[in-house]
């Protein structure tokens, strides 16, 4: 009797241990403290947080994910979050950009080896004007 209830304590905690999986994407990009998309820096290399918007991108669950992003996140997430809410539901980034209006906060950018602060309404108008970009594989646009 003590070794079933034993494998059913041990069994529980396994599905209790495998649906608390932590999300090391999310945890990154949550906290992320620049928005950039292309190559940035010296070598041109892709940033974190691009990748990091991408392996979100292609989750089943990106939507809720991004949203959840959206809400949690520093100016620059919110960024990357509404990057990929305007692919997948443009109603809902309408509605989410609007919110932010208001305290239009600045976030880092950067465009190849070019940093600087932009506010974030003036980056939502440059996802605006992209809006020709495939539905899944959104490349967004920092305006100017």
């Amino acid at each position: 009797m003590r070794l079933v209830m034993l494998l059913a304590l041990l069994m529980t905690h396994a599905v209790a241990q495998t649906n608390a999986t932590p999300d090391a994407v999310f945890d990154r990009l949550v906290k992320v403290h620049m928005y950039a998309f292309g190559g940035v820096g010296f070598a041109g290399t892709i940033s974190q947080g691009e990748k990091d918007y991408r392996a979100i991108l292609a989750r089943p669950t990106a939507l809720a994910d991004f949203e959840r992003l959206f809400a949690a996140g520093t100016p620059e997430a919110k960024a990357y979050a509404l990057v990929g809410i305007h692919a997948l539901d443009p109603d809902k980034f309408e509605e989410l950009s609007r919110t932010v209006r208001d305290s239009d906060p600045d976030l880092q950018t950067a465009q190849g080896c070019i940093l600087s602060k932009k506010r974030l309404s003036s980056v939502i108008d440059g996802m605006k004007q992209s809006s020709s970009v495939p539905k899944k594989s959104p490349t967004p646009h920092v305006s100017q």
